[in-house]
Order: structure tokens, then sequence, then C-alpha cells
């Protein structure tokens, strides 16, 4: 589907964000909010800052990290014969991680197998994400040196990013495909990683996924700029801990979610929930 934008002059969305304002002032996503939404009046103004297409499956995106990265924000699916053929690769040299997502034996950097993570969909609803193999600490390294947080099991739940971090140097650290991280925690093609994010590695997959790019049964053709820049602001609001400006943008937000996905985050702002806000959006 081709990219659609809308040259409406007076408001911008209503969405206008700090998050928003933070990416044209180059400030970072720890900058406090002073106004959550704001109205702002340009005439005449386009704004092409964020994906337009209803349409999250096939969205490319790149990743500013301190290497230069790019990464599809769906995984490829099981390679067909003739790919496989191609590459010069067998299925004896695939190892099957389940849920029809088969990886090259061995895994990034040094290690010797490959954790995915994976996001869908079986029945249109919302979506879930799933950690495919196991996470591996093959220690820290010069691009990966971060904390690391384990879940109540001792297994490895979320990294800290630090100064000069890359996310392919995470991947190779543990062992897990690095395009599926950033797809996992919502990293933006404007936005580099940066110091103090926490990447969650290990999903739940009891909890729905947040699409920050395409809005539920929105009409094909129609601009999504609205809904992603709303979910920006929503993520600016729990990452800076104002829940009031979580609460007024979830008004406006709510319609556009999954009925499970929207059940969720209603009743997480309710309990004042923000370490499950965070996870929804990282």
């Amino acid at each position: 589907m081709p990219l659609t934008f809308t040259t409406t002059p007076g408001l911008l969305p209503l969405w206008c964000s700090a998050r928003f304002d933070a990416m044209l002032t180059g400030m970072k996503r720890s900058t406090t909010i002073t106004a959550a939404v704001v109205a702002v009046a340009v005439a005449g103004l386009v704004v092409a800052a964020a994906p337009v297409v209803v349409s999250a499956a096939s969205a490319v995106f790149d990743v500013t990290s301190w290497a230069s990265e790019r990464f599809a924000a769906a995984p490829s699916p099981t390679p067909t014969q003739a790919a496989l053929k191609a590459e010069g690769t067998t299925e004896d040299d695939l190892v099957d991680l389940g849920d029809g997502i088969s990886v090259p034996a061995g895994g990034p950097g040094d290690c010797s197998t490959k954790a995915f993570i994976n996001i869908g969909s079986d029945d249109g609803s919302a979506h879930h994400a799933k950690l495919l193999g196991e996470l591996v600490d093959m220690g820290a390294s010069e691009l990966a040196r971060g904390p690391v947080t384990l879940d109540a099991d001792g297994r490895i739940f979320s990294y800290e990013v630090q100064s000069g971090d890359s996310l392919i140097a995470i991947g190779e650290r543990f062992c897990v495909d690095y395009v599926t991280v950033g797809s996992f925690n919502h990293v933006r093609g404007f936005e580099p990683i940066a110091p103090g994010d926490v990447l969650y590695l290990r999903p739940d997959p009891a909890l729905p996924f947040v699409d920050i790019y395409s809005p539920y049964n929105a009409p094909p053709g129609s601009s999504t700029i609205p809904y992603y820049d709303g979910v920006a602001a929503f993520s600016t609001a729990v990452a800076t801990a104002d829940l009031g400006a979580a609460r007024w943008l979830w008004q406006r937000l709510e319609k556009d979610m999954p009925p499970e996905t929207a059940a969720v985050i209603t009743q997480a702002l309710h309990d004042d929930d923000l370490p499950l806000l965070r996870r929804l959006f990282p």
C-alpha cells in the first residue's frame, strides 16, 4: 500500500506530544513532560515523521543506534526450498524454534544457539509476543556492557542500555535476534537506543503486544499519524510516571486498540501499575 499524507492547513493532530516535541528539539525520552499533549496551530505544515500505512506486517524502520543498523518489524517465515538453495543452506542446517520459525544453526557472535522474539496473532485479534529458544548471557562486551535484570525464576528478563551500546552487540551478548528485540521494544526509526533505556528480552506471552503503527480496525488507506503520535505521547507519559497525562491520552487512544489490549491497559491505569505499563510501552 503506498504511503499517504494529509496536508490539511490548520491544526496539527491533537496528538502532538511532548515525545514528538522532544524529537524536534533533540531532547531524550527521559525529558519531563510539561504538557503531555498540546494542540498547535501551524498552517500548511506536513507531518512526515511517522509511518502512515495501515499495515504493520511489512513495516521497515531504521534504528540509528551507535552503530548504524536496519531491521524489519516482522520476523521472516521459515525459508522456502528455493531460498535455502540460493543461500547454500539445507534443512539440516536449520534449527526449529517452534511457531513455524526456523533459523540457521549457530547464533550471533560467539553464540552456539539463537533465540527469537516472535510477534503475531493467530486469529486477527491482539498480537502477542513469545520468546523462542533460550537467552544466554555471553558476558559484557564493549558495546553491550549494561546490567541485566533476572526474573523470579533467575532467568534473563531485561537489559539496561549504556552509553555507546549497539543493538547488534546486545543481540550477540544474549544470543538473541537483535531485529526482534528492537521490534518488541518499540525502537522507532528516528530514535536511537539511549543510556537508561530498558530493553525487555523475555516477553510474557499472556500479555498483548501494542502495535505502535496500526490502529485497530482502521479503514484501509487512512492516515495513522494521529495514532502513532498518540502512542508516542502515551509512552512518554508512562516513561516519566505521569499517570495523569497517560489517563488523559488514554481517553482518546483506547478506541484504536484491540479490546483485549485496551482492557489490560485500562486495568493497569486503574491500578497505577507503572511496571506493567512500561512493559507494554517500553
